[in-house]
């Protein structure tokens, strides 16, 4: 098994050409036609993750962030970054990137996390001009406010969640969700009705705006997608993708609650 049938299982379920024209997916160090000896999945690249990766003889690291999502003006080995980079290639890894790609999908990251809460009769939240769809919104057994929030912690494996709320009294039973930095589709879970959107990464000026719209979010945070490592292993081996595939234990949250 080489890259080229990591190419072929994307081509088939997530292809590249449906990821944000700004997105920067598919490979991004390394060579398509090595050898694979074991896939290792991981929400980021960093340098604990590559360790692993060396460890457990996983020669590819699967990442739903890209790696090298910024353009480089140069390649310092002195920086993180650069010392990332010689690593990868002192050690021949294969580096490859399945991000907005996969966030639009059929299942996919939205709708993984949308059966991770429990939602049921899922729709696509928002569709853009060129018809792609991001995010997913559905209904669930109603809940006060308070369980509802302990709910998604506990299938999210959360420790702390932001709550943007006009008032809590409310009874939640349609709810919307898009995993990762999903300000942008706050007005479709407005125009839909949702009693309470899902995201992650809401600055301070877009929660004030939530309470203008009167749109209740709850800021579940980016690392809520790591989820998405088991589901694609899953996908990865009823494809019939041969070898090991491991799901990287090191990351964690870098955000700490004090």
């Amino acid at each position: 098994m080489t890259g080229h049938d990591l190419v072929s299982f994307f081509k088939t379920k997530y292809p590249e050409n449906t990821a944000y024209e700004w997105d920067h997916v598919g490979l991004q160090v390394g060579r398509l036609n090595q050898k694979i000896n074991g896939i290792l999945i991981a929400l980021d690249i960093t340098e604990a993750v590559i360790e692993e990766a060396i460890k457990n003889n996983c020669n590819t690291i699967i990442s739903h962030h890209p790696f090298l999502f910024h353009p480089l003006k140069k390649i310092n080995l002195d920086t993180p970054k650069g010392a990332l980079i010689e690593k990868i290639i002192q050690h021949q890894l294969m580096i490859y990137a399945a991000h907005t790609n996969y966030d639009v999908g059929h299942p996919g990251m939205n709708q993984m996390l949308a059966d991770k809460i429990g939602l049921t009769e899922t729709d696509v939240l928002d569709v853009d001009e060129n018809g792609i769809g991001m995010g997913r919104i559905g209904t669930i057994a109603p809940l006060s406010l308070d369980d509802f929030i302990n709910h998604v912690k506990n299938q999210l494996d959360l420790k702390h969640v932001h709550l943007i709320s006009h008032h809590d009294d409310k009874i939640i039973q349609k709810v919307a969700i898009s995993g990762g930095s999903g300000s942008s589709h706050m007005m479709a879970a407005k125009k839909k009705k949702a009693d309470i959107y899902l995201t992650g990464d809401v600055t301070y000026h877009t929660a004030l705006e939530c309470l203008e719209l009167k749109l209740r979010v709850l800021d579940i945070g980016h690392y809520a997608e790591s989820h998405f490592k088991t589901a694609l292993k899953e996908e990865l081996i009823a494809f019939g993708i041969k070898g090991p595939i491991e799901t990287a234990t090191v990351e964690v949250s870098p955000f700490k609650l004090k």
